[in-house]
């Protein structure tokens, strides 16, 4: 039985007996407000990020973490400008591949070097030395494909997945390389998973058989490549109508997080079909409910929850189904783990 919160989230993942449902914030950038940060102090310093995340956690006690800032800590790499507006996440405002032939100008990056990609690795390794093993860290790293909409225009590059698609191809390998060295610093440095994020798995942004084969091969490239993993990572996807199925059977894949509360596949769905293959990450709306709910919202939405998705007693994170609102009281995700330490024990 779990002893702690990262061995609870391990359980989760496993499917083993948990004392309680493991619960996820879904913290990224609201890790500066907790810290007292600025936008951009926090979106450039590894010390900083550890302090803000270390905050949140001390605030609301939830048992999962995702050292983040934003999209740009890998595609700044690349010559993506970033904008940096205090209280809100560093946002895109100039995109480094314009022209299709762009994408045959890249490189691999040096995760050490280039960008800020440091900033999660030093903020990591800062946060085990502080925290040791009691805590599970998984920081978000985005998928090859949802990278390149991190660095050309997303309406652009699925122009050219019909149009330029060899180009295209050119630059997602050079991106799953960069992915991989990437995602090894970050267990170097201490995380025990990722948030690995193929955020375009989804029916109304391409087809299945275009998410096959300018996504899936290079997801599984990168999640089959992973060193000294134990598969305890989680699949973060967007979207109304998420490729369950697909992503279900990639490698070194533990759970998928996905807005149940706005797609089209609920939680008691998913349990149905894939409840005993993969952990369900889920199940709080984090753009009403955490931002706009009473507290009772709050607590009967994670009850629900956890009667859709916790019937045999193993495989369910709670989590909002994607980042939450940096404005979003402490106090309402601290009631999430309220709840969840209410409902989600299994009755013997």
């Amino acid at each position: 039985m779990s002893k702690n919160s990262e061995q609870r989230v391990h359980d989760a993942i496993k499917h083993h007996p948990v004392d309680r449902v493991p619960v996820s914030g879904m913290a990224w950038f609201i890790g500066a407000r907790a810290g007292g940060f600025g936008t951009k102090e926090y979106a450039t310093s590894g010390e900083k990020m550890a302090k803000g995340q270390l905050a949140f956690l001390e605030k609301t006690g939830v048992d999962l973490l995702h050292p983040m800032s934003d999209v740009g800590q890998m595609s700044s790499g690349w010559g993506t400008v970033m904008r940096y507006t205090e209280g809100l996440a560093p946002m895109m405002d100039d995109f480094a591949v314009r022209e299709p032939e762009d994408w045959e100008k890249m490189r691999v990056l040096d995760p050490k070097k280039d960008g800020r990609m440091y900033v999660p690795i030093d903020a990591i390794a800062l946060m085990r030395k502080k925290v040791g093993d009691t805590v599970s860290m998984m920081p978000y790293i985005p998928s090859p494909l949802t990278s390149t909409t991190h660095v050309r225009a997303m309406e652009n590059v699925l122009m050219d997945i019909i149009l330029n698609p060899d180009a295209l191809k050119k630059g997602l390998e050079i991106i799953a390389e960069t992915t991989i060295d990437y995602a090894d610093h970050i267990f170097d440095a201490g995380a025990d998973g990722l948030l690995y994020a193929p955020t375009r798995a989804s029916a109304e942004i391409v087809t299945l058989d275009q998410y096959e084969e300018f996504g899936a091969v290079y997801d599984r490239k990168v999640l089959g490549g992973l060193e000294n993993q134990d598969g305890y990572n989680i699949l973060h996807v967007c979207g109304v109508e998420p490729f369950f199925e697909l992503l279900s059977h990639y490698p070194n894949t533990g759970g998928i997080n996905w807005w149940d509360r706005g797609s089209n596949l609920k939680i008691s769905e998913a349990k149905a079909k894939w409840g005993k293959k993969i952990c369900l990450v889920a199940g709080m709306d984090q753009t009403t409910t955490l931002m706009i709910g009473k507290m009772e919202d709050i607590s009967n939405e994670v009850k629900d929850t956890i009667q859709q998705g916790f019937g045999d007693g193993t495989g369910l994170i709670i989590a909002p189904g994607c980042e939450i609102s940096p404005n979003t009281d402490f106090e309402k995700i601290k009631e999430m783990v309220r709840a969840a330490e209410k409902y989600g024990r299994k009755h013997k």
